[in-house]
């Protein structure tokens, strides 16, 4: 019995908890004590039996039917985030108005009636979000399309179409069907080059197999290149590496290549992820290391799952960084003049979209919000992405 085995029990059960509290606020108040903590903790162990029943069935979790994942699946992740987040601020709710409140050794009528509105209130709301997120923004992925303009691009490079897609995240929020179709629109856009920046499994190695074949379709003349992210370890990264290695994508790590037809002109640098701070800007190792791959008098093109990187490398003089790892934080929210609050904020220094260095303009980073999601399958004004960056001269 490991540590982290530890600290993941010890969360299942916590939001077992959350869920079995919330359950029990929700039940109407004519139910006896007894009738309410049955109803309860049935309903809480058959929600908490679902993922144990997929895990032991391997064969669905390769290839889920679409009715597994939006009848099955989906409402499961949607519950689990709604209880435990409903049920933590019930028990804010619970201990300010406990302690702001006049002391009183028993809990009065009023306070539990305000609790349990309060939670069929954040209930409801939560769930309707969250069901909207899951089943209106989480589909296609939106096509957004930047041109960036370099006032030393060589005329060679003028024009250059590249494609990013990222955080794909096959599994069982994501099927092979929905990677098949965002293939089929990046070839559509016939990019010069195609660029990835990890993620590609969630967890599973099963998917592995799967969803590299699919990727194996994206053309491009100028090539596709990419970098693994902090899932593709966590699934196991001798199994992901063998099966990209079947593909005729180019992956690199700590290492240079050059797009077919561009030698001299473009140096793709491929970072390899830290593999550590999974809500953090994660530390790089060998910084100094990694700035010698970048190549003078060329447009130098850096790809890193975490975003973190652009803290350092806006002082290499790498003209472009590609990232992902946010998801945009899979709920943005709008406000007028900006990139909108994004939950990654409560984590990451870069969160969504295109970032430039303070002390040169033309030094940029764009943050792809990506294809796939974790923790649950919703997003909320904030669409999975395909990138099409073109390269201007101005």
């Amino acid at each position: 019995m490991n540590f982290w085995f530890i600290v993941a029990a010890s969360l299942l059960f916590a939001g077992a908890l959350l869920q079995y509290s919330l359950i029990r606020l929700l039940l109407p108040k004519r139910l006896s004590t007894a009738t309410s903590i049955i109803i309860a903790s049935a309903a809480t162990l058959i929600i908490n039996a679902i993922p144990l029943l997929y895990m032991g069935t391997e064969p669905i979790l390769d290839q889920l039917p679409w009715w597994h994942r939006h009848l099955v699946i989906f409402p499961y992740a949607i519950f689990m985030v709604t209880s435990i987040s409903c049920g933590l601020i019930c028990l804010v709710v619970f201990f300010t108005r406990s302690t702001v409140a006049k002391p009183s050794p028993h809990f009065d009528t009023d306070r539990r009636d305000f609790l349990r509105n309060t939670a069929r209130v954040l209930t409801a709301a939560s769930l309707g979000a969250l069901t909207y997120g899951a089943y209106c923004e989480n589909g296609l992925p939106e096509i957004s399309r930047i041109a960036l303009p370099y006032s030393r691009l060589h005329p060679d490079l003028c024009g250059l179409r590249i494609v990013q897609i990222t955080d794909i995240h096959a599994g069982p929020f994501i099927s092979f069907e929905s990677i098949a179709a965002t293939v089929s629109m990046v070839n559509a856009l016939k990019p010069d080059l195609i660029l990835l920046t990890g993620d590609y499994i969630n967890n599973n190695p099963a998917y592995v197999d799967g969803c590299l074949r699919l990727l194996d379709g994206l053309r491009a003349p100028c090539g596709v290149f990419g970098v693994y992210g902090n899932h593709d370890y966590y699934t196991g990264i001798r199994v992901v590496r063998d099966a990209f290695a079947k593909t005729h994508i180019t992956m690199l790590n700590d290492s240079t290549s050059t797009p077919k037809g561009l030698e001299g002109l473009l140096n793709i640098i491929g970072v390899n992820d830290p593999v550590s701070g999974i809500a953090t800007d994660a530390e790089f190792r060998d910084p100094a290391r990694i700035s010698r791959l970048v190549a003078p008098g060329q447009l130098n093109l850096l790809l890193s799952h975490r975003p973190g990187i652009f803290k350092i490398c806006k002082d290499w003089k790498v003209d472009l960084t590609l990232a992902g790892h946010t998801h945009g934080g899979q709920v943005i929210v709008p406000m007028v003049g900006t990139r909108g609050l994004s939950l990654a904020g409560l984590f990451f220094t870069y969160t969504h979209g295109l970032y430039h260095a303070e002390s040169d303009p033309e030094i940029r980073m764009y943050v792809n919000r990506g294809i796939g999601t974790i923790g649950a399958p919703v997003r909320l004004f904030c669409d999975p992405e395909i990138a099409e960056i073109t390269l201007t001269r101005g």
